[in-house]
């Protein structure tokens, strides 16, 4: 979910900061892994979390980045309530935790706290997706191209991801990620600043990676 959809939120975030606790994380620390009792759901308030799979050799394979305006930790209303991604903070976070019980009576006054929860449960599930529609491309320039369209609107043309946080999302190396970003630039598709992307041609991009809906 981007910024622009984030901030049209209004009753779930009021919640967390009202009924929930305020959590602080700084940049490389732990949130929670997989396996373990998912006993809160987190409203993120500041930051961006990563989501990523821990194998067994130590491994790692990053899901998606999840950024300021949604919920993590949504396992919470599952049965049994268990962690199934690992969790840790990719910038310094700001975030309110709250339990499903204490959740579900501060949901229980407004209609409007159930859409807007309802709706980012959803947006959670297509970001997820978002690693297996990648996947499907065996060309590099597919991936990123379809990355870039797919985090972007009309309106919010601004990928604010590093190459590093790409790639990990991706499946691409670094290097290539950033040779293709310099070839989609001299293309006039997107321009490059500190930290972001710009997209010039969402319609070029999404001709890179054919005619398939992104979810």
């Amino acid at each position: 979910m981007g910024e622009r959809e984030a901030s049209a939120m209004h009753y779930i975030p009021a919640l967390f900061r009202q009924y929930g606790s305020l959590r602080r994380f700084c940049a490389g620390q732990q949130i929670f892994l997989k396996d373990s009792p998912a006993q809160e759901l987190y409203f993120l308030e500041r930051g961006k979390v990563r989501a990523y799979l821990l194998y067994p050799d130590g491994m790692e394979r990053t899901l998606c980045f999840v950024e300021r305006g949604n919920l993590i930790g949504e396992e919470a209303v599952g049965r049994p309530a268990v962690r199934i991604v690992c969790a840790d903070a990719a910038t310094d976070l700001v975030m309110y935790s709250m339990d499903l019980d204490t959740l579900l009576r501060a949901c229980a006054a407004e209609r409007e706290n159930w859409v807007e929860l309802l709706a980012l449960f959803m947006k959670k599930i297509e970001l997820l997706s978002s690693w297996i529609f990648y996947a499907q491309f065996i060309q590099n320039s597919a991936k990123l191209a379809c990355f870039l369209f797919s985090n972007t609107e009309e309106t919010r043309t601004a990928v604010h991801y590093t190459q590093e946080q790409i790639a990990a999302v991706t499946g691409m190396s670094r290097v290539s990620v950033s040779n293709l970003i310099g070839k989609f630039a001299e293309e006039g598709l997107v321009s490059q600043g500190y930290r972001s992307i710009r997209v010039l041609d969402r319609e070029r991009l999404r001709a890179l990676f054919g005619k398939q809906e992104f979810y």
